[in-house]
């Protein structure tokens, strides 16, 4: 796909991993829209981030469990932008919770943010990418979706799910539409660790050294670049996988 003057669309893509995917896009001159739920200012701040480097971009709330928000924020990237070309599925939750604390609403919370709002955000998009020339998907997994991790449970079938949701749509959108996702490592410290704990994560993978947002962003803009890459994962973990064993550790 060219990228100069597609329209993007990156759900989560006010801050973190979301924001270094949009700015990423925008770097190589798509216009970039992106979803946010909860801060307005920190998404004017990247709208003006966006800008800046000489494309156009729109912020939409959206909160994707809610259907008809979803098909509002395709009206509205189309009202603003005339087409889509492109859609990124990287907002998401992580919830930790012990097992014998989890709830049925802990379950539809990470169910429904992680895998039933990226497959209807995937429906509407697709809708639009087949009236025009096509387009491309990434979904943004993470290595929960291969190994499970100890209470990350609810989280971890999420992903897995999306997983499968990646190679599903891949061929049910077939040949005018590409489905592909990346999985991220250690690339940005989790909610609650402390910078040293962080910084000997290090030691556990194989390439010896923490990974950044930058790097997933660029398998992401490869991806929608590749026009013969459908139904595949990149993994940007620094071979964490590689060593990663059946109980979480």
């Amino acid at each position: 796909m060219k990228m100069q003057d597609s329209v993007m669309l990156v759900t989560g893509g006010a801050h973190r991993v979301g924001k270094a995917i949009a700015l990423a896009l925008a770097g190589e001159k798509a216009h970039i829209a992106f979803t946010y739920s909860a801060s307005e200012a920190t998404a004017i701040n990247t709208t003006a981030e966006l800008k800046a480097l000489g494309v156009d971009a729109l912020a939409v709330h959206c909160d994707q469990t809610v259907n008809a928000q979803i098909e509002h924020t395709i009206e509205a990237v189309l009202k603003h932008f005339g087409r889509l070309d492109g859609l990124v599925n990287s907002a998401s939750i992580m919830q930790t919770k012990k097992f014998m604390d989890t709830t049925p609403e802990d379950w539809d919370e990470a169910l429904n943010i992680n895998t039933r709002g990226p497959f209807f955000f995937t429906q509407a998009a697709a809708r639009v990418m087949l009236g025009q020339n096509g387009g491309a998907i990434v979904n943004i997994l993470d290595e929960s979706a291969f190994a499970p991790t100890r209470g990350c449970i609810q989280h971890g079938v999420s992903k897995s799910g999306l997983w499968m949701l990646t190679r599903s749509c891949a061929l049910a959108l077939a040949p005018r539409i590409r489905v592909n996702a990346v999985m991220p490592g250690a690339v940005l410290i989790p909610q609650g660790w402390d910078e040293a704990r962080w910084q000997n994560l290090a030691h556990q993978i194989p390439l010896q050294k923490l990974g950044t947002a930058e790097d997933v962003a660029r398998a992401v803009v490869y991806l929608m670049k590749e026009d013969f890459i459908t139904g595949q994962m990149i993994g940007v973990d620094g071979g964490s996988s590689l060593t990663r064993n059946s109980n979480g550790n």
